[in-house]
Protein backbone atom coordinates (compact mmCIF):
# COMPACT_ATOMS: atom_id res chain seq x y z
CA UNK A 1 0.00 0.00 0.00
CA UNK A 2 1.16 3.86 -0.53
CA UNK A 3 1.77 5.95 2.46
CA UNK A 4 2.33 9.10 2.49
CA UNK A 5 3.63 11.16 5.55
CA UNK A 6 3.65 14.99 6.62
CA UNK A 7 6.66 15.84 8.89
CA UNK A 8 6.07 19.64 10.67
CA UNK A 9 8.32 21.55 12.29
CA UNK A 10 6.73 22.53 15.61
CA UNK A 11 6.65 26.57 15.90
CA UNK A 12 9.17 26.06 13.01
CA UNK A 13 10.76 30.08 13.39
CA UNK A 14 10.77 29.78 17.12
CA UNK A 15 12.44 26.51 17.38
CA UNK A 16 15.47 27.97 14.83
CA UNK A 17 16.14 30.43 17.63
CA UNK A 18 15.80 27.93 20.22
CA UNK A 19 18.47 26.01 18.27
CA UNK A 20 21.54 28.21 18.98
CA UNK A 21 20.09 29.33 22.39
CA UNK A 22 19.44 26.48 24.06
CA UNK A 23 18.37 28.59 27.15
CA UNK A 24 15.56 29.14 25.56
CA UNK A 25 14.38 25.99 25.74
CA UNK A 26 11.21 25.81 28.08
CA UNK A 27 11.10 30.02 27.57
CA UNK A 28 7.89 31.62 25.51
CA UNK A 29 9.46 33.10 22.57
CA UNK A 30 7.69 34.76 19.36
CA UNK A 31 9.08 35.55 16.03
CA UNK A 32 8.07 39.06 14.26
CA UNK A 33 7.48 39.51 10.98
CA UNK A 34 9.26 42.11 8.88
CA UNK A 35 9.98 45.61 10.67
CA UNK A 36 9.09 44.04 13.96
CA UNK A 37 5.90 44.69 12.88
CA UNK A 38 3.98 42.13 14.17
CA UNK A 39 3.70 38.06 15.73
CA UNK A 40 3.96 35.31 12.80
CA UNK A 41 5.54 32.42 15.08
CA UNK A 42 4.79 31.65 18.52
CA UNK A 43 6.40 29.05 20.65
CA UNK A 44 3.00 27.21 23.47
CA UNK A 45 4.73 29.21 26.48
CA UNK A 46 3.64 32.53 24.35
CA UNK A 47 0.77 31.04 23.40
CA UNK A 48 0.00 30.41 26.81
CA UNK A 49 0.73 33.79 27.73
CA UNK A 50 -1.75 34.91 25.65
CA UNK A 51 0.42 35.89 22.92
CA UNK A 52 -2.01 35.54 19.23
CA UNK A 53 -0.51 35.20 15.94
CA UNK A 54 -0.58 38.69 14.34
CA UNK A 55 -0.45 40.91 17.33
CA UNK A 56 1.30 44.13 17.12
CA UNK A 57 4.17 44.21 18.99
CA UNK A 58 4.30 47.23 20.45
CA UNK A 59 0.87 46.77 21.93
CA UNK A 60 1.79 43.53 22.70
CA UNK A 61 5.49 43.94 24.36
CA UNK A 62 3.73 46.36 26.81
CA UNK A 63 1.37 43.79 28.17
CA UNK A 64 2.17 42.99 31.98
CA UNK A 65 1.59 39.29 31.32
CA UNK A 66 4.04 39.38 27.96
CA UNK A 67 7.01 40.50 30.45
CA UNK A 68 8.67 36.97 30.67
CA UNK A 69 8.45 36.21 25.99
CA UNK A 70 11.93 36.58 24.31
CA UNK A 71 10.73 38.36 21.10
CA UNK A 72 12.77 37.82 17.80
CA UNK A 73 13.59 39.82 14.53
CA UNK A 74 12.41 37.24 11.49
CA UNK A 75 15.60 35.89 9.88
CA UNK A 76 14.68 34.46 6.85
CA UNK A 77 18.39 33.45 5.74
CA UNK A 78 18.75 31.34 8.76
CA UNK A 79 15.09 29.91 8.33
CA UNK A 80 15.67 28.70 5.15
CA UNK A 81 19.41 27.12 6.11
CA UNK A 82 17.43 25.26 8.88
CA UNK A 83 14.87 24.11 6.67
CA UNK A 84 17.37 22.46 4.38
CA UNK A 85 19.12 20.56 6.78
CA UNK A 86 15.95 19.07 7.84
CA UNK A 87 15.51 17.99 4.24
CA UNK A 88 19.18 16.65 4.24
CA UNK A 89 18.50 14.41 7.12
CA UNK A 90 14.88 12.79 5.59
CA UNK A 91 16.63 12.76 2.22
CA UNK A 92 19.42 10.30 3.25
CA UNK A 93 16.95 8.40 4.73
CA UNK A 94 13.61 8.02 2.67
CA UNK A 95 12.74 7.27 -0.92
CA UNK A 96 11.57 10.65 -1.60
CA UNK A 97 10.56 13.83 0.12
CA UNK A 98 8.56 16.94 -1.04
CA UNK A 99 8.94 20.37 -0.02
CA UNK A 100 5.62 21.88 0.73
CA UNK A 101 6.58 25.22 2.50
CA UNK A 102 9.61 26.00 4.65
CA UNK A 103 8.49 23.65 7.40
CA UNK A 104 6.61 21.27 5.75
CA UNK A 105 7.37 18.14 3.42
CA UNK A 106 5.74 15.48 2.79
CA UNK A 107 7.36 11.98 2.20
CA UNK A 108 6.85 8.57 1.06
CA UNK A 109 6.95 5.92 3.69
CA UNK A 110 5.87 2.92 1.31
CA UNK A 111 7.36 -0.19 1.92
CA UNK A 112 9.70 0.85 4.46
CA UNK A 113 10.89 -2.14 6.23
CA UNK A 114 10.27 -2.63 10.09
CA UNK A 115 7.31 -1.28 12.05
CA UNK A 116 6.10 1.81 10.28
CA UNK A 117 5.38 3.91 13.72
CA UNK A 118 8.62 3.09 14.92
CA UNK A 119 10.55 4.21 12.16
CA UNK A 120 8.59 7.61 12.30
CA UNK A 121 9.44 7.80 15.68
CA UNK A 122 13.19 7.70 14.72
CA UNK A 123 13.00 10.18 11.78
CA UNK A 124 11.78 12.30 14.41
CA UNK A 125 14.84 11.69 16.61
CA UNK A 126 16.86 11.98 13.86
CA UNK A 127 15.55 15.82 12.76
CA UNK A 128 15.62 17.02 16.65
CA UNK A 129 19.17 15.38 16.74
CA UNK A 130 20.97 16.66 13.37
CA UNK A 131 18.91 19.32 12.39
CA UNK A 132 17.39 20.88 16.13
CA UNK A 133 14.28 21.19 15.15
CA UNK A 134 11.02 19.18 16.73
CA UNK A 135 8.85 17.93 14.81
CA UNK A 136 5.41 15.63 14.48
CA UNK A 137 4.55 13.31 11.88
CA UNK A 138 1.02 12.44 10.18
CA UNK A 139 0.71 9.46 7.55
CA UNK A 140 -1.75 7.73 5.32
CA UNK A 141 -2.41 6.60 2.14
CA UNK A 142 -3.17 10.00 0.26
CA UNK A 143 -1.28 13.32 0.95
CA UNK A 144 -4.74 15.14 1.87
CA UNK A 145 -4.99 12.16 5.06
CA UNK A 146 -1.34 12.65 5.89
CA UNK A 147 -2.18 16.19 6.25
CA UNK A 148 -4.59 15.84 8.88
CA UNK A 149 -2.92 13.17 10.76
CA UNK A 150 -0.12 15.49 11.01
CA UNK A 151 -2.49 18.32 12.12
CA UNK A 152 -3.60 15.69 14.79
CA UNK A 153 0.01 14.58 15.84
CA UNK A 154 -0.29 18.56 16.64
CA UNK A 155 -2.55 19.31 18.76
CA UNK A 156 -3.63 15.76 20.82
CA UNK A 157 -0.45 15.39 23.18
CA UNK A 158 -1.66 11.80 24.12
CA UNK A 159 -0.60 10.79 20.08
CA UNK A 160 3.17 12.26 21.21
CA UNK A 161 3.66 14.00 18.11
CA UNK A 162 2.61 10.43 15.85
CA UNK A 163 -0.30 9.89 13.85
CA UNK A 164 -1.39 6.71 12.06
CA UNK A 165 -4.11 6.80 10.02
CA UNK A 166 -3.68 4.37 7.40
CA UNK A 167 -6.05 1.81 9.46
CA UNK A 168 -9.61 2.68 7.64
CA UNK A 169 -11.86 2.20 10.91
CA UNK A 170 -9.08 3.99 13.50
CA UNK A 171 -9.77 6.98 10.19
CA UNK A 172 -13.50 7.12 10.47
CA UNK A 173 -13.56 7.64 14.18
CA UNK A 174 -11.00 10.46 13.73
CA UNK A 175 -13.22 11.70 11.21
CA UNK A 176 -16.67 11.61 13.05
CA UNK A 177 -14.79 13.70 15.93
CA UNK A 178 -13.38 16.28 13.72
CA UNK A 179 -14.40 19.20 12.06
CA UNK A 180 -14.50 19.79 8.63
CA UNK A 181 -12.31 22.80 8.31
CA UNK A 182 -9.46 20.46 9.68
CA UNK A 183 -9.53 19.44 6.02
CA UNK A 184 -6.51 20.92 3.85
CA UNK A 185 -8.08 22.60 1.14
CA UNK A 186 -11.41 23.44 3.06
CA UNK A 187 -11.27 27.11 3.69
CA UNK A 188 -13.27 29.73 5.13
CA UNK A 189 -16.14 29.91 2.16
CA UNK A 190 -16.48 26.28 1.51
CA UNK A 191 -16.70 25.53 5.27
CA UNK A 192 -19.90 28.13 5.34
CA UNK A 193 -21.33 26.18 2.57
CA UNK A 194 -20.77 22.85 4.04
CA UNK A 195 -22.12 24.19 7.36
CA UNK A 196 -25.29 25.85 5.59
CA UNK A 197 -25.58 22.08 3.83
CA UNK A 198 -25.56 20.51 7.72
CA UNK A 199 -21.92 19.11 7.11
CA UNK A 200 -20.14 19.87 10.26
CA UNK A 201 -17.95 16.44 10.18
CA UNK A 202 -15.49 14.63 8.05
CA UNK A 203 -17.72 11.86 8.56
CA UNK A 204 -20.41 13.90 6.87
CA UNK A 205 -18.10 15.61 4.20
CA UNK A 206 -17.32 11.91 3.43
CA UNK A 207 -20.31 10.23 3.41
CA UNK A 208 -21.81 12.83 0.89
CA UNK A 209 -22.55 11.69 -3.15
CA UNK A 210 -19.37 12.49 -4.75
CA UNK A 211 -21.80 14.15 -7.22
CA UNK A 212 -23.25 16.31 -4.70
CA UNK A 213 -19.98 17.38 -4.18
CA UNK A 214 -18.56 17.99 -7.39
CA UNK A 215 -21.81 20.15 -7.72
CA UNK A 216 -21.29 21.89 -4.68
CA UNK A 217 -17.77 22.69 -4.37
CA UNK A 218 -16.51 21.51 -8.31
CA UNK A 219 -13.90 18.89 -9.04
CA UNK A 220 -11.66 20.03 -6.35
CA UNK A 221 -14.02 19.19 -3.76
CA UNK A 222 -14.31 16.34 -5.52
CA UNK A 223 -11.09 15.57 -5.13
CA UNK A 224 -10.96 16.00 -1.60
CA UNK A 225 -13.32 13.69 -0.66
CA UNK A 226 -11.42 11.28 -2.76
CA UNK A 227 -8.71 11.78 -0.97
CA UNK A 228 -10.48 11.56 2.13
CA UNK A 229 -11.77 8.50 1.18
CA UNK A 230 -8.32 6.72 0.81
CA UNK A 231 -8.03 7.06 -3.38
CA UNK A 232 -4.92 9.14 -4.07
CA UNK A 233 -4.98 11.92 -6.21
CA UNK A 234 -1.95 13.80 -5.41
CA UNK A 235 1.58 12.30 -5.90
CA UNK A 236 4.17 13.14 -4.93
CA UNK A 237 6.53 15.53 -7.08
CA UNK A 238 10.23 15.96 -7.55
CA UNK A 239 9.77 19.34 -9.55
CA UNK A 240 9.90 22.03 -7.60
CA UNK A 241 6.52 24.25 -8.58
CA UNK A 242 7.22 26.98 -11.01
CA UNK A 243 6.97 30.51 -9.21
CA UNK A 244 3.90 32.21 -9.87
CA UNK A 245 4.25 34.68 -7.74
CA UNK A 246 6.57 38.09 -6.43
CA UNK A 247 6.29 39.94 -3.44
CA UNK A 248 7.89 42.89 -1.34
CA UNK A 249 6.34 43.17 1.83
CA UNK A 250 6.94 44.68 5.50
CA UNK A 251 5.06 45.41 8.65
CA UNK A 252 4.96 48.77 10.01
CA UNK A 253 6.38 48.73 13.60
CA UNK A 254 4.37 51.59 14.59
CA UNK A 255 0.94 52.86 14.15
CA UNK A 256 0.79 55.26 10.64
CA UNK A 257 -2.16 57.74 10.30
CA UNK A 258 -0.17 60.38 8.24
CA UNK A 259 -1.43 59.02 4.07
CA UNK A 260 2.00 60.68 2.82
CA UNK A 261 4.22 57.97 5.06
CA UNK A 262 1.63 55.28 4.19
CA UNK A 263 2.25 56.29 0.12
CA UNK A 264 5.81 56.73 0.21
CA UNK A 265 6.02 52.89 1.78
CA UNK A 266 4.33 51.58 -0.62
CA UNK A 267 6.12 53.16 -3.68
CA UNK A 268 9.33 51.97 -2.39
CA UNK A 269 8.21 48.15 -2.10
CA UNK A 270 6.53 48.16 -5.23
CA UNK A 271 9.46 49.64 -6.62
CA UNK A 272 11.54 46.67 -4.97
CA UNK A 273 9.01 43.95 -6.43
CA UNK A 274 9.74 45.78 -9.83
CA UNK A 275 13.43 45.14 -9.23
CA UNK A 276 12.87 41.13 -8.84
CA UNK A 277 10.30 41.07 -11.76
CA UNK A 278 13.30 42.34 -13.81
Amino acid sequence: MRVYGLIDGNSFYCSCQRAFEPRLKHKPVVVLSNNDGCAIARTREAKALGVKMGDAWHIARKRPESQPVVWYSSNYALYADMSRRMYQVLAERLPAVEPYSIDEMFLDLSDLPGDLHERCRQIRQDVAEHAKIPTCIGWGPTKTIAKLANGLAKDHAGLDGLCDLTDPALRQDWYRRTSIDEVWGIGRQTKQKLLGAGIETIADFVALDAKTVRQMLTVVGGRVQAELRGQSCLPLSDIAATRKSIASTRTFGRLLLKWEEIREAIAHYANRAAEKLR
